[in-house]
């Protein structure tokens, strides 16, 4: 691991890299209140009165920054309706959401949603947002961006020892396809689009409709796939983003971030922290 990129991951200006990467990747003790402080600085003082999406956002930013719910006690308001009737649709901001409340250490809450996959997995595999599956009046195919979201929330409820059914149903559905492709078309890209804001390329931070190779990497390696060969073109794309000081370029981003923005075509600590984590975790094994 380059210990230059790591040096530089550790430099103050963005102290929730700096955390995260002392904590997970060093395994070392750290202090949070360095970050507290900055995302308290960073987000809108009315962030608890967003709704929709922007309030998924909201949640991510502190779980991305490596927090939970003791850390910042307004999101117990922000999160009291998670679970009842009809609030959870199976689509990718919702699965986003729940990654989040996974990291965010809400772990009764998450369990009663994990609960009731099996009730909602279509027979791929996968899961489609439940407002659209009820418009059709068949059995439609999976969605693959409820799916991408659904296997980032499983790979983060590895790491906090919870059982995410259908872990394996995702894998072979992702696997099945080379992971980024259409089964239909085998070189057309499922994510596509400009250049930067393809899943192939370095995204950041994620967003439904998008997301990056370091974050696609990052959790197979937390699956314990890091070293499987069905991998090894995902590994080749996320290192042509390295620069010669082991730093990775970002690609693209979002118009309107919840985290501070990175500059596009330069080096972003976020990718970085997740291309090394990702390089930490390869050495895992995948087991039952």
């Amino acid at each position: 691991m380059n210990s230059d990129a790591i040096k530089w991951l550790l430099e103050d200006n963005n102290p929730a890299v700096k955390y995260r990467t002392m904590t997970e990747i060093l395994g070392e003790s750290a202090d949070k209140e360095p970050v507290i402080t900055w995302m308290n600085k960073s987000l809108p003082d009315d962030w608890t009165e967003r709704k929709g999406l922007w309030s998924v956002y909201y949640l991510t930013a502190f779980a991305e920054c490596g927090l939970n719910f003791e850390d910042i006690p307004s999101l117990n308001e922000k999160i009291k309706n998670f679970g009842s009737e009809n609030y959870f649709g199976y689509g990718c901001a919702d699965f986003m959401l729940l990654r989040a409340l996974v990291k965010l250490g809400y772990k009764t809450e998450v369990k009663k949603i994990l609960e009731t996959l099996d009730d909602y997995r279509l027979p791929d595999g996968g899961f489609i947002c439940e407002r659209v599956r009820k418009k059709i009046g068949y059995i439609p195919k999976s969605c693959y961006k409820a799916n991408i979201y659904a296997l980032f929330c499983a790979a983060e409820c590895r790491k906090t020892f919870v059982c995410f059914p259908g872990e394996e149903e995702l894998i072979d559905y992702f696997f099945g396809r080379n992971i980024f492709y259409r089964r239909d078309e085998s070189h057309a890209l499922i994510m596509d689009g400009r250049p930067g804001w393809r899943i192939i390329d370095t995204f950041n931070p994620f967003e439904p409709m998008r997301v990056g190779i370091h974050h696609v990497v990052e959790t197979f390696c937390a699956l314990g796939y890091g070293n499987d060969d069905r991998l090894t073109e995902a590994w080749n794309i996320l290192n042509e983003k390295k620069d010669p000081d082991g730093k990775y370029i970002l690609n693209g981003t979002l118009t309107k971030s919840y985290l501070p923005k990175e500059r596009v075509g330069k080096p972003s600590k976020w990718v970085t922290f997740y291309a090394l984590l990702a390089q930490k975790e390869r050495s895992k094994i995948h087991e039952q």
